[in-house]
């Protein structure tokens, strides 16, 4: 099982490094902080324990409390929205859990800004009226770190709500169907956004050098 998706890349301080499917680990200074830990795309026990876990929503791919008790220690921040947290404490974890809604923002650590924003979907549904991804049950993340801002976006569709997310200097945008977006709407997302750097992720496949020729402005990890 590989441990991650390519090595990790450095911003300064801050090293950034896709693990695979939904799965990012951001190192700053003391801290490590890991989005959405899966256990079916690396062996979480090797990597170095996390200071933080952030979780975009509850489902099995993103919310997987193996991977999640690989990294935690007791003084693990977890942060989470609300139905997220609520499986948190009935699955036993007994980690400080930050919950946010989406719009709400916390201070972790007194130097790192965590903002859940909205991810969701528009046009794509499980069933007649029900979306994949409800509005409102789940996160992305607009991190500041060290003066960088970082946008994990979680299960989304494109949505009007990127259009408030400016500046962004790292961005990962999902591309994978029905769940997420298609290419053209990822380009589309990212000429939104306008990151200086754009990671493709939680995709099956992806075609970089045509994404690359799509938004030259852009630089794709």
């Amino acid at each position: 099982m590989s441990m991650l998706q390519h090595s990790a890349d450095c911003y300064g301080e801050l090293r950034v490094a896709p693990i695979g499917h939904g799965s990012v680990c951001l190192s700053w200074q003391e801290e490590t902080i890991v989005v959405d830990p899966y256990s079916a795309v690396a062996d979480f026990s090797l990597l170095p324990p996390a200071t933080a876990i952030l979780l975009t929503h509850d489902h099995y791919d993103h919310y997987d409390p193996q991977a999640i008790r690989a990294i935690a220690r007791p003084e693990t921040t977890l942060v989470a929205p609300p139905k997220t947290a609520e499986r948190l404490r009935a699955d036993g974890f007994t980690q400080p859990v930050v919950t946010l809604a989406n719009g709400q923002s916390a201070l972790y650590a007194g130097r790192i800004g965590i903002e859940a924003v909205p991810a969701y979907n528009i046009l794509r549904e499980r069933s007649a009226g029900v979306p994949f991804h409800p509005i409102g049950e789940g996160n992305g993340y607009l991190l500041t770190i060290g003066g960088r801002r970082i946008y994990i976006a979680g299960d989304t569709e494109l949505i009007p709500e990127m259009r408030r997310l400016k500046p962004v200097d790292i961005a990962f945008l999902p591309q994978m169907l029905p769940y997420t977006m298609s290419e053209e709407e990822w380009i589309e997302a990212a000429k939104i956004i306008e990151p200086q750097y754009l990671y493709p992720y939680h995709f099956e496949s992806v075609d970089r050098e045509r994404l690359r020729k799509a938004l030259p402005g852009i630089i794709i990890r």
